[in-house]
């Protein structure tokens, strides 16, 4: 098979794909290139150093719908790759996907089988739209892939990246703290002698955070040495404040701020107890089992983002019903009280993150998909 060029096509770049990016420009060099917008909405596109990138693909929004600027074929010629995101309101994606085929430029899709809440017929729509435009289909995992076989994909053309976040930088800031430092930083936080409920994201309404603060103000908790850490801003954190403080439960909040340096993250990670997520959860999963934290979401498969996957109730974390602040406080309550478990489930969290959702693997993943774009007649 000769050398064929591959254009992986993005609404912006964002940090945590800065691995996935570098990793498949040092399989494939020059013959890989990245167009994205500069911005689109609140997500800015980070740089990518040696890697050939073109930023100047802008949106206009047009209701629902999207189209992305100055996208083209120009320079792809039969055999060579073109990926694309399955958003199908983009609708310059879909033309130039359906250009692409015309042209015997292969094509992969990449995006979820499934998101959080949605609904089965716009499900089905979506990816039978996908279908229909492209070569291979690359989802997020294996639950994605029997999913799309069930669909009618043909199983040797449907691959899945194994989703995860880069886990160098936070095996570096990890190794930056050791027993000493690490007990210094809890007293200097107030959190020594805790037990600390850990939440990292975008403070945004599907995080469902006031679940979380309604639960520590249960009363079988009151008297428990419970802290929550927040690390995350958004439209929601006033909302919350005030919430906390009517609850009187505000001296058990911190308000860490936004942040994504895992040097900062690194001790707050280190010192809790579990990471708590009352909404759809996402990579945070990854990232928090990489610190060999067990993670505290709802058990709805439906309304769960597809990384969802990873999650064993028991092992990697402890599933409440969803919405019900009383479980939700009751498995809280658990926590406090099984000690001794919590730590036999961060040594499997860490070792399953480790060994099984790397960064190394995803790329693999996502080349194989790239690969057997390459080979379709």
């Amino acid at each position: 098979m000769s050398a064929f060029k591959i254009r992986i096509i993005q609404p912006t770049i964002l940090e945590y794909r800065v691995g996935l990016y570098a990793g498949l420009a040092k399989r494939y060099g020059n013959r890989m290139e990245i167009w994205a917008a500069e911005k689109d909405g609140v997500d800015v596109s980070v740089p990518l150093n040696g890697i050939n990138t073109d930023y100047t693909h802008s949106f206009i929004h047009i209701g629902p719908l999207l189209w992305q600027k100055r996208l083209s074929l120009k320079g792809l010629s039969k055999g060579d790759v073109l990926v694309i995101c399955s958003d199908i309101h983009n609708l310059s994606v879909m033309l130039l996907a359906l250009r692409a085929k015309t042209k015997g430029v292969r094509v992969v899709c990449w995006g979820h089988h499934w998101t959080a809440g949605g609904r089965m017929w716009r499900v089905k729509i979506r990816l039978m739209i996908a279908k229909a435009i492209s070569d291979v289909y690359l989802c997020y995992t294996k639950t994605g892939i029997d999913f799309l076989c069930r669909l009618g994909f043909d199983g040797t053309r449907v691959f899945a990246t194994g989703n995860t976040i880069d886990q160098i930088p936070i095996g570096k800031a990890t190794g930056h703290w050791n027993d000493e430092n690490l007990r210094l930083f809890k007293e200097e936080c107030g959190i020594s002698g805790k037990v600390l409920l850990l939440v990292c994201g975008v403070l945004r309404p599907k995080m469902r955070l006031h679940q979380l603060i309604e639960a520590i103000a249960d009363k079988r908790l009151m008297d428990r040495d419970i802290m929550v850490a927040i690390i995350g801003d958004g439209v929601e954190k006033e909302r919350n404040v005030a919430l906390a403080r009517q609850l009187k439960v505000e001296d058990k909040v911190i308000w860490v701020g936004a942040t994504r340096d895992q040097e900062v993250m690194a001790p707050w990670f280190l010192s809790a107890t579990a990471f708590v997520y009352p909404g759809a959860i996402g990579l945070s999963i990854l990232h928090s089992m990489s610190y060999g934290l067990p993670v505290v979401v709802h058990g709805n498969k439906e309304h769960q983002m597809p990384e969802f996957e990873v999650m064993e109730d028991g092992l990697t974390g402890i599933l409440f019903e969803e919405n019900s602040v009383d479980d939700l406080a009751r498995k809280i309550l658990w926590i406090c009280e099984n000690v001794e478990s919590i730590k036999k489930m961060k040594d499997y969290c860490r070792n399953k993150a480790w060994n099984e959702y790397t960064m190394d693997q995803m790329v693999a993943n996502y080349a194989g998909a790239i690969e057997c774009a390459a080979k379709c007649e």
